[in-house]
């Protein structure tokens, strides 16, 4: 007789920190519950929505209670810690985070336990397909914008093309991993309250595991609508990156160095030209960045032929660098004091119907 000993299927666990995402968090659980391969348990973390996000969560419950959905609500808690919480309450094998900014495609699942399983990979990831937050010309801009080399430097999953080839790379959004992995690497930096996936990956690395991109897994990711918005996520963005620096020098890459020297070099060619009165290396300077950002609009306007978006575009690549860069000079003038520190709260668990 032929007996075989075969392993359980692993479980998939989704699970989707969110706050303010009454807009789209329907959206992103329909998507999740009509996947080809649907997971067998998915978390949401609700950090203190004000917009009754938590009363739609509780209504999707009511209308789909066979949806293994379990909402966790932590007032105030970071990402990280937030991620780390829900992590630890998924019931699954293998963890694929996603955002409420996210609506992955129906393959979204299989293709991402696919990869993880075929290549023995730490971290898995795929390609955003970029959409403007809101229905008007400048948020087709700002998506535009950040989805180009010039906005996203050498961030594959923001600006590869659809092929079946596996990219090894620095990091990956919305990653997918075994929990052992995560708890192995001690899960989600909570000192971070941005940069958290690129830690966690940069970690990954240094302990050995590959960290790979399939651009055939696909998602749509909803770009910030406004300049504001904008310009406060990439001052975020670089204020945190300041703190990861500090923590792991070494992961510091080319396509921050650059816009991260804009601040630096603004206030150094302020005080040559005070001194010097010589206004011809300020000019050149501000010539030459004018003409790479409006190079990248005429590339934007050209491909897309969206020639509305000519003048557009440049200002939201500015605005990019220059908050990115802003945020990082002033954590490190500061000492990386942050008054916006997550506060503790309740908690409010809803479990999966």
């Amino acid at each position: 007789m032929d007996l075989r000993v075969t392993s359980a299927p692993e479980r998939v666990a989704v699970v989707v920190p969110c706050r303010n995402e009454a807009s789209r968090i329907a959206a992103l659980l329909d998507a999740i519950r009509t996947q080809e391969v649907p997971p067998h348990h998915i978390v949401v973390i609700d950090t203190g929505s004000s917009d009754g996000t938590r009363d739609i969560l509780v209504d999707y419950q009511r209308r789909y209670p066979p949806f293994p959905l379990t909402c966790l609500s932590r007032p105030g808690l970071g990402l990280s810690a937030a991620l780390n919480v829900a992590i630890d309450a998924a019931h699954g094998d293998i963890i694929i985070r996603l955002d409420g900014h996210s609506r992955p495609e129906p393959d979204y699942v299989r293709r991402a336990v696919a990869a993880l399983s075929e290549t023995g990979a730490g971290v898995v990831g795929g390609v955003w397909n970029v959409a403007p937050g809101r229905p008007t010309r400048r948020a087709e801009a700002i998506a535009c914008a950040v989805s180009n080399p010039i906005g996203a430097g050498d961030a594959v999953y923001r600006t590869a093309r659809a092929t079946d080839v596996l990219t090894v790379c620095d990091t990956v959004p919305f990653g997918c991993f075994r929990k052992t992995t995560w708890r192995r690497l001690g899960g989600f930096n909570e000192s971070l309250l941005t940069n958290e996936d690129y830690e966690f990956n940069y970690r990954a690395r240094r302990s050995g595991l590959l960290v790979l991109l399939d651009s055939r897994i696909r998602c749509t990711y909803f770009a910030r609508g406004t300049l504001t918005e904008l310009a406060k996520q990439y001052f975020r963005y670089g204020w945190w990156k300041g703190q990861l620096l500090r923590q792991h020098p070494r992961s510091l890459r080319w396509r921050q160095i650059l816009p991260g020297a804009l601040v630096p070099l603004l206030a150094a060619l302020v005080v040559a030209t005070i001194i010097w009165r010589n206004w011809l290396a300020p000019g050149s300077l501000t010539l030459a960045y004018g003409v790479l950002v409006g190079f990248g609009g005429f590339d934007v306007a050209w491909r897309r032929n969206r020639w509305d978006l000519l003048l557009i575009v440049p200002a939201v690549f500015a605005v990019v660098h220059w908050s990115w860069s802003l945020g990082l000079w002033v954590h490190l003038a500061t000492g990386g004091r942050w008054s916006h520190q997550p506060a503790g709260g309740g908690t409010v668990d809803i479990e999966a119907g």
